[in-house]
Protein backbone atom coordinates (compact mmCIF):
# COMPACT_ATOMS: atom_id res chain seq x y z
CA UNK A 1 0.00 0.00 0.00
CA UNK A 2 2.72 2.30 0.91
CA UNK A 3 4.63 1.66 -2.75
CA UNK A 4 1.24 2.64 -4.32
CA UNK A 5 0.91 5.95 -2.00
CA UNK A 6 4.55 6.88 -3.23
CA UNK A 7 3.80 6.09 -7.20
CA UNK A 8 0.57 8.62 -6.55
CA UNK A 9 2.82 11.02 -5.03
CA UNK A 10 5.48 10.78 -7.86
CA UNK A 11 2.50 11.51 -10.66
CA UNK A 12 0.78 13.86 -8.94
CA UNK A 13 4.20 15.91 -9.40
CA UNK A 14 4.79 15.16 -12.69
CA UNK A 15 1.59 16.44 -13.87
CA UNK A 16 2.22 19.61 -11.58
CA UNK A 17 5.42 20.20 -12.94
CA UNK A 18 4.32 19.85 -16.51
CA UNK A 19 1.60 21.71 -16.27
CA UNK A 20 3.07 24.71 -14.65
CA UNK A 21 5.89 25.19 -17.50
CA UNK A 22 2.78 25.69 -19.73
CA UNK A 23 2.26 29.05 -20.60
CA UNK A 24 -1.73 30.25 -19.37
CA UNK A 25 -1.99 32.27 -22.86
CA UNK A 26 -1.10 28.76 -24.59
CA UNK A 27 -2.84 26.24 -21.74
CA UNK A 28 -6.30 25.49 -23.78
CA UNK A 29 -4.32 25.02 -27.28
CA UNK A 30 -2.22 22.09 -25.24
CA UNK A 31 -4.61 20.73 -23.33
CA UNK A 32 -7.39 20.10 -26.04
CA UNK A 33 -3.99 18.93 -28.35
CA UNK A 34 -3.12 16.18 -25.87
CA UNK A 35 -6.85 14.98 -26.03
CA UNK A 36 -6.68 13.16 -22.56
CA UNK A 37 -9.46 15.66 -21.24
CA UNK A 38 -13.19 15.60 -22.45
CA UNK A 39 -14.22 18.83 -23.94
CA UNK A 40 -17.12 18.81 -21.06
CA UNK A 41 -13.83 18.77 -18.31
CA UNK A 42 -12.22 21.14 -20.37
CA UNK A 43 -15.48 23.46 -20.16
CA UNK A 44 -15.18 23.24 -16.27
CA UNK A 45 -11.31 25.08 -16.29
CA UNK A 46 -10.84 28.19 -15.27
CA UNK A 47 -8.07 29.64 -16.95
CA UNK A 48 -8.42 33.12 -15.52
CA UNK A 49 -7.45 32.01 -12.41
CA UNK A 50 -4.19 31.37 -10.83
CA UNK A 51 -1.94 28.98 -11.95
CA UNK A 52 -1.85 26.75 -8.74
CA UNK A 53 -5.45 26.49 -8.33
CA UNK A 54 -5.39 25.57 -12.24
CA UNK A 55 -3.28 23.28 -11.54
CA UNK A 56 -5.28 21.21 -8.93
CA UNK A 57 -7.98 21.62 -10.57
CA UNK A 58 -6.13 19.59 -13.29
CA UNK A 59 -4.73 17.11 -10.62
CA UNK A 60 -8.44 16.48 -10.13
CA UNK A 61 -9.58 15.55 -13.40
CA UNK A 62 -6.21 13.66 -14.28
CA UNK A 63 -6.74 11.68 -11.32
CA UNK A 64 -10.85 10.96 -12.45
CA UNK A 65 -9.59 9.70 -15.43
CA UNK A 66 -6.80 7.81 -14.23
CA UNK A 67 -4.23 9.36 -15.74
CA UNK A 68 -0.61 7.52 -15.90
CA UNK A 69 3.12 8.48 -16.91
CA UNK A 70 2.46 7.54 -20.18
CA UNK A 71 -0.38 9.72 -20.07
CA UNK A 72 1.67 12.50 -19.00
CA UNK A 73 4.65 12.28 -21.07
CA UNK A 74 2.21 12.61 -23.78
CA UNK A 75 1.61 16.17 -22.69
CA UNK A 76 5.00 17.06 -22.14
CA UNK A 77 5.68 16.02 -25.93
CA UNK A 78 3.12 17.92 -26.78
CA UNK A 79 4.52 21.00 -24.79
CA UNK A 80 7.65 20.43 -26.41
CA UNK A 81 6.45 20.22 -29.96
CA UNK A 82 4.54 23.92 -29.47
CA UNK A 83 7.79 25.21 -27.88
CA UNK A 84 11.01 23.08 -29.70
CA UNK A 85 12.77 26.30 -30.27
CA UNK A 86 13.62 25.63 -26.48
CA UNK A 87 15.87 22.88 -27.30
CA UNK A 88 19.10 22.60 -29.40
CA UNK A 89 18.33 19.93 -31.60
CA UNK A 90 21.35 17.65 -33.12
CA UNK A 91 21.05 16.14 -36.67
CA UNK A 92 22.07 11.91 -37.08
CA UNK A 93 22.15 10.33 -40.54
CA UNK A 94 21.60 6.68 -41.32
CA UNK A 95 22.65 4.63 -44.00
CA UNK A 96 22.15 1.30 -45.94
CA UNK A 97 24.56 -0.92 -47.18
CA UNK A 98 25.12 -0.83 -50.98
CA UNK A 99 23.32 -4.31 -51.69
CA UNK A 100 20.67 -3.56 -49.67
CA UNK A 101 17.59 -3.61 -50.55
CA UNK A 102 14.40 -0.83 -49.64
CA UNK A 103 12.24 -2.25 -47.21
CA UNK A 104 8.65 -1.33 -46.53
CA UNK A 105 8.10 0.88 -43.48
CA UNK A 106 5.32 -0.03 -40.89
CA UNK A 107 5.35 2.55 -38.16
CA UNK A 108 4.13 0.59 -35.79
CA UNK A 109 7.24 -2.24 -35.96
CA UNK A 110 9.54 0.90 -36.12
CA UNK A 111 8.25 1.66 -32.61
CA UNK A 112 7.83 -1.93 -31.06
CA UNK A 113 11.11 -2.58 -32.12
CA UNK A 114 12.82 1.01 -30.95
CA UNK A 115 11.21 0.36 -27.83
CA UNK A 116 11.86 -3.40 -27.38
CA UNK A 117 16.05 -2.28 -27.87
CA UNK A 118 15.94 0.33 -25.27
CA UNK A 119 13.74 -2.12 -23.02
CA UNK A 120 16.60 -5.20 -23.37
CA UNK A 121 19.40 -2.70 -22.90
CA UNK A 122 17.55 -0.77 -20.03
CA UNK A 123 15.63 -1.95 -17.16
CA UNK A 124 14.03 1.71 -16.49
CA UNK A 125 13.41 3.80 -19.10
CA UNK A 126 10.08 5.21 -20.24
CA UNK A 127 9.69 5.43 -24.21
CA UNK A 128 6.46 7.38 -25.81
CA UNK A 129 5.22 8.22 -28.82
CA UNK A 130 3.31 10.91 -30.95
CA UNK A 131 2.66 10.86 -34.30
CA UNK A 132 2.78 14.54 -36.12
CA UNK A 133 2.77 15.87 -39.75
CA UNK A 134 4.54 14.75 -42.54
CA UNK A 135 5.05 10.94 -41.84
CA UNK A 136 7.05 12.02 -38.19
CA UNK A 137 7.07 11.00 -35.02
CA UNK A 138 7.73 12.49 -32.44
CA UNK A 139 9.51 9.74 -29.86
CA UNK A 140 10.21 11.15 -25.64
CA UNK A 141 12.44 9.08 -23.76
CA UNK A 142 12.76 9.29 -19.97
CA UNK A 143 16.55 7.15 -19.16
CA UNK A 144 16.77 5.42 -16.13
CA UNK A 145 19.32 2.99 -14.85
CA UNK A 146 19.60 -0.62 -14.23
CA UNK A 147 18.79 0.71 -10.11
CA UNK A 148 17.04 3.80 -10.58
CA UNK A 149 13.57 4.99 -11.73
CA UNK A 150 13.25 6.96 -15.03
CA UNK A 151 13.85 10.70 -14.95
CA UNK A 152 10.78 12.47 -16.46
CA UNK A 153 12.72 15.48 -15.99
CA UNK A 154 15.45 15.29 -18.01
CA UNK A 155 13.92 13.18 -20.98
CA UNK A 156 15.69 13.09 -24.80
CA UNK A 157 13.53 13.98 -27.52
CA UNK A 158 13.74 12.32 -31.22
CA UNK A 159 11.77 13.36 -34.26
CA UNK A 160 12.00 10.78 -37.16
CA UNK A 161 10.31 11.22 -40.43
CA UNK A 162 9.86 7.99 -41.84
CA UNK A 163 11.48 6.40 -45.13
CA UNK A 164 14.35 9.10 -44.37
CA UNK A 165 17.98 8.76 -43.09
CA UNK A 166 17.66 11.85 -40.76
CA UNK A 167 16.58 11.67 -37.18
CA UNK A 168 16.67 14.94 -35.01
CA UNK A 169 17.70 14.68 -31.63
CA UNK A 170 17.01 16.89 -28.64
CA UNK A 171 20.79 17.59 -27.13
CA UNK A 172 21.68 15.73 -23.32
CA UNK A 173 23.83 16.02 -21.12
CA UNK A 174 23.75 12.30 -20.63
CA UNK A 175 25.98 11.60 -23.41
CA UNK A 176 26.97 7.75 -22.32
CA UNK A 177 22.59 7.29 -23.48
CA UNK A 178 24.24 8.56 -27.44
CA UNK A 179 25.38 4.59 -28.46
CA UNK A 180 21.96 3.02 -27.41
CA UNK A 181 19.44 5.65 -28.95
CA UNK A 182 21.75 5.22 -32.16
CA UNK A 183 21.52 1.88 -31.84
CA UNK A 184 17.78 1.60 -31.67
CA UNK A 185 17.33 4.26 -34.17
CA UNK A 186 19.71 2.30 -36.74
CA UNK A 187 18.13 -1.32 -36.75
CA UNK A 188 14.09 -0.33 -35.65
CA UNK A 189 14.04 2.24 -39.61
CA UNK A 190 16.27 -0.88 -40.90
CA UNK A 191 19.09 0.92 -41.24
CA UNK A 192 23.58 -0.51 -41.11
CA UNK A 193 25.14 2.85 -39.97
CA UNK A 194 24.21 6.31 -38.24
CA UNK A 195 26.43 9.21 -37.41
CA UNK A 196 25.86 12.83 -36.13
CA UNK A 197 26.02 15.36 -38.32
CA UNK A 198 28.19 18.63 -37.94
CA UNK A 199 24.64 20.30 -37.75
CA UNK A 200 22.42 21.94 -34.93
CA UNK A 201 20.15 24.58 -34.13
CA UNK A 202 17.65 25.64 -32.05
CA UNK A 203 15.44 26.05 -35.22
CA UNK A 204 13.98 22.18 -35.80
CA UNK A 205 11.67 23.54 -38.99
CA UNK A 206 15.13 25.06 -40.63
CA UNK A 207 17.09 22.06 -39.80
CA UNK A 208 14.94 19.89 -41.73
CA UNK A 209 14.47 22.45 -44.38
CA UNK A 210 18.24 22.20 -44.58
CA UNK A 211 18.77 18.17 -44.80
CA UNK A 212 15.55 17.57 -46.93
CA UNK A 213 16.94 20.13 -49.31
CA UNK A 214 13.38 22.44 -48.96
CA UNK A 215 15.24 25.85 -49.00
CA UNK A 216 15.30 27.64 -52.21
CA UNK A 217 18.30 27.08 -54.30
CA UNK A 218 16.67 27.10 -58.24
CA UNK A 219 17.63 30.87 -59.14
CA UNK A 220 15.48 32.92 -61.16
CA UNK A 221 16.91 34.74 -64.54
CA UNK A 222 18.07 37.67 -63.15
CA UNK A 223 17.50 39.95 -66.07
CA UNK A 224 15.43 42.52 -65.34
CA UNK A 225 12.68 44.66 -67.20
CA UNK A 226 13.80 47.69 -65.74
CA UNK A 227 16.44 49.51 -67.11
CA UNK A 228 19.32 50.33 -64.92
CA UNK A 229 19.38 54.18 -65.49
CA UNK A 230 15.69 54.48 -64.07
CA UNK A 231 15.93 52.38 -60.37
CA UNK A 232 16.19 54.96 -57.45
CA UNK A 233 19.31 54.70 -55.72
CA UNK A 234 18.97 57.22 -53.28
CA UNK A 235 22.09 59.11 -54.47
CA UNK A 236 22.45 62.84 -54.59
CA UNK A 237 21.21 64.72 -57.64
CA UNK A 238 24.60 66.62 -58.34
CA UNK A 239 26.42 63.86 -58.42
CA UNK A 240 28.72 63.14 -61.22
CA UNK A 241 27.01 60.94 -63.63
CA UNK A 242 30.03 58.69 -64.23
CA UNK A 243 29.84 58.38 -60.56
CA UNK A 244 26.12 57.10 -60.62
CA UNK A 245 26.64 55.02 -62.62
CA UNK A 246 29.43 52.89 -61.16
CA UNK A 247 28.22 52.63 -58.00
CA UNK A 248 24.53 51.57 -60.11
CA UNK A 249 26.66 48.93 -61.84
CA UNK A 250 28.01 47.50 -58.75
CA UNK A 251 25.43 48.00 -56.86
CA UNK A 252 23.32 45.57 -59.95
CA UNK A 253 26.64 43.19 -59.94
CA UNK A 254 25.93 42.47 -56.15
CA UNK A 255 22.21 42.15 -55.80
CA UNK A 256 22.82 39.24 -58.49
CA UNK A 257 26.00 37.75 -56.75
CA UNK A 258 23.85 37.69 -53.60
CA UNK A 259 20.62 36.07 -55.18
CA UNK A 260 22.55 33.40 -57.32
CA UNK A 261 24.58 32.43 -53.57
CA UNK A 262 21.41 32.66 -51.12
CA UNK A 263 18.09 32.73 -53.75
CA UNK A 264 15.10 34.72 -53.31
CA UNK A 265 13.44 33.02 -50.43
CA UNK A 266 13.81 33.41 -46.86
CA UNK A 267 16.95 31.47 -45.67
CA UNK A 268 16.76 28.68 -42.83
CA UNK A 269 17.21 29.73 -39.63
CA UNK A 270 20.30 29.22 -37.85
CA UNK A 271 22.26 31.06 -34.56
CA UNK A 272 26.06 30.38 -35.28
CA UNK A 273 28.25 28.74 -37.35
CA UNK A 274 31.75 27.40 -35.42
CA UNK A 275 35.38 27.19 -37.59
CA UNK A 276 38.19 25.15 -36.14
CA UNK A 277 41.17 26.18 -37.68
CA UNK A 278 44.54 23.63 -37.52
CA UNK A 279 46.93 25.80 -39.72
CA UNK A 280 50.81 26.07 -39.81
CA UNK A 281 51.48 29.41 -40.46
CA UNK A 282 52.28 30.66 -43.96
CA UNK A 283 54.30 34.10 -44.49
CA UNK A 284 57.07 35.66 -47.00
CA UNK A 285 58.52 36.56 -43.84
CA UNK A 286 61.59 34.21 -42.88
CA UNK A 287 62.28 33.61 -39.36
CA UNK A 288 59.96 34.45 -36.36
CA UNK A 289 58.53 32.84 -33.29
CA UNK A 290 55.72 31.66 -35.61
CA UNK A 291 57.59 30.37 -39.05
CA UNK A 292 59.37 28.03 -36.62
CA UNK A 293 56.34 26.43 -34.94
CA UNK A 294 56.35 22.82 -36.10
CA UNK A 295 52.96 22.50 -34.26
CA UNK A 296 49.93 24.22 -36.45
CA UNK A 297 48.25 27.15 -34.85
CA UNK A 298 45.13 26.42 -33.18
CA UNK A 299 42.01 28.74 -32.62
CA UNK A 300 38.22 28.79 -32.98
CA UNK A 301 36.13 31.38 -34.76
CA UNK A 302 32.53 31.61 -34.13
CA UNK A 303 29.38 33.78 -36.31
CA UNK A 304 26.65 34.53 -33.82
CA UNK A 305 22.92 35.89 -35.10
CA UNK A 306 19.56 35.35 -34.54
CA UNK A 307 19.20 34.76 -37.81
CA UNK A 308 22.92 33.84 -39.44
CA UNK A 309 22.26 33.18 -42.88
CA UNK A 310 19.91 35.73 -43.51
CA UNK A 311 22.57 37.80 -41.90
CA UNK A 312 25.31 36.56 -44.12
CA UNK A 313 22.94 37.64 -47.08
CA UNK A 314 22.60 40.87 -46.11
CA UNK A 315 26.36 41.42 -45.91
CA UNK A 316 27.37 42.68 -49.83
CA UNK A 317 24.37 44.71 -50.07
CA UNK A 318 25.21 46.79 -46.93
CA UNK A 319 28.51 47.13 -48.12
CA UNK A 320 29.94 45.59 -45.02
CA UNK A 321 31.66 42.78 -46.98
CA UNK A 322 32.89 41.80 -51.06
CA UNK A 323 30.58 39.76 -52.60
CA UNK A 324 31.08 36.92 -53.16
CA UNK A 325 31.30 36.07 -49.54
CA UNK A 326 33.87 33.22 -48.66
CA UNK A 327 32.64 30.08 -49.87
CA UNK A 328 33.04 28.97 -46.10
CA UNK A 329 30.35 31.24 -44.70
CA UNK A 330 28.13 30.68 -47.56
CA UNK A 331 28.17 26.16 -48.18
CA UNK A 332 26.18 26.47 -44.39
CA UNK A 333 22.99 24.75 -46.16
CA UNK A 334 24.14 22.86 -48.97
CA UNK A 335 27.00 21.29 -47.25
CA UNK A 336 24.14 20.69 -44.45
CA UNK A 337 27.04 22.14 -41.73
CA UNK A 338 27.69 24.63 -39.30
CA UNK A 339 30.81 23.33 -37.28
CA UNK A 340 33.66 23.02 -39.39
CA UNK A 341 37.30 21.86 -39.12
CA UNK A 342 39.76 23.65 -40.85
CA UNK A 343 43.02 21.99 -41.59
CA UNK A 344 46.19 21.66 -43.66
CA UNK A 345 45.88 19.81 -47.03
Amino acid sequence: MGRAGEMDEILAEFIRRTILKIPMAKMMTILKTWGFLSENQLQTLNVKQRKESLVQDLLLLCEENCASISDVALLDIVYTQVHRHQKIWDVFHMSKGTDEDVDIFDMEEFKSSFKKILHRALKNVTVSFRDAEENAVWIRIAWGTQHKKPNQYKPTYVVYHSQTPFAFTSSSRLKGTVPLLGQALTVASKHHQIVQMDLRSRHLDSLKAIVFKQFNQIFENHNSTTPLQERTLGLDINMDSRIIHENTVEKERVRRVTQETFGVCPQPQLEFAQYKLETKFKGDLCGGILAEREEPLRCLIKFSSPHLLEALKSLAPAGIADAPLSPLLTCIPNKAMNYFKIRDK
